[in-house]
């Protein structure tokens, strides 16, 4: 008898469940242009960038961040979902699914998906460290492409809404999270190093006997109590999946 193919068990699982909760990192990202962090070529692996998303950093000079951010946000801008944030989308049209995202890019709602928690907020908006004010980060896209800090009218620096090291998470997007792990009858790990936490903590949520699926292209804490590895890119995976 032919040993079944990953992909084969993996459409099987989900064809068996009703509530699919994924945990979303980087690596579901990195095939629509913008890079991650811990792999070689990553953001990280510029000695340079490894304090810019740390929040005393900021707070101490958040001019470094602005100026990555001048490469960085055209990456956003440019990007698209895909193969894998479609197929997930296309996947809540069909079951009740739940995103849980480490990523800050918005593209499993561009894509679609319907119910997203972002554990680590979006570039999408800014506010403005002394007064609040809150604007859309593209309205400050001149300053931050010219490789200035942006600045409000009260002479605050602008900081994007995305959850720096150092920072809690939102209280609202980790709750809900955790609460769709405890109610999942299958529960996926997508392009995540499962390596930042309290994240990397909510698969442990899912209740007995909740099968664990990780896609990763490198291994992960969790592949041991894991009932499926597919070792792959998100892309190639998804594609052989055919949701």
């Amino acid at each position: 008898m032919m040993e079944k193919r990953p992909a084969d068990e993996f459409r099987e699982m989900i064809a068996r469940s009703r509530r699919v909760v994924f945990l979303t990192g980087a690596g579901i990202s990195t095939e629509s242009g913008i890079p991650d962090f811990r792999s070689a070529g990553g953001i990280y692996s510029d000695p340079a960038k490894l304090a810019i998303f740390d929040i005393d950093s900021f707070h101490r000079d958040p001019g470094p961040f602005w100026r990555f951010s001048a490469e960085f946000l055209p990456l956003l801008e440019r990007a698209r979902p895909n193969t894998a944030h479609l197929a997930i989308a296309r996947l809540g049209e069909m079951k009740e699914v739940e995103v849980a995202t480490q990523n800050i890019d918005d593209l499993h709602l561009k894509a679609g998906s319907r119910t997203v928690w972002r554990l680590h907020g979006s570039f999408e908006t800014s506010s403005c460290l002394r007064c609040g004010r809150k604007v859309r980060t593209a309205e400050l896209r001149s300053v931050i492409l010219g490789g200035g800090t942006p600045k409000d009218e009260c002479g605050g620096v602008f900081k994007p809404e995305v959850t720096f090291f150092g920072e809690m998470l939102p209280v609202r997007e980790l709750e809900n999270s955790l609460r769709a792990a405890a109610a999942a009858d299958l529960f996926c790990v997508v392009g995540s190093s499962l390596a930042v936490y309290p994240a990397a903590s909510i698969p442990h949520y899912r209740r007995p006997g909740c099968p664990l699926v990780i896609v990763n292209r490198d291994p992960t804490p969790l592949d041991a109590e894991a009932d499926l590895v597919i070792r792959a890119s998100v892309g190639e995976a998804f594609s052989e999946i055919g949701l």
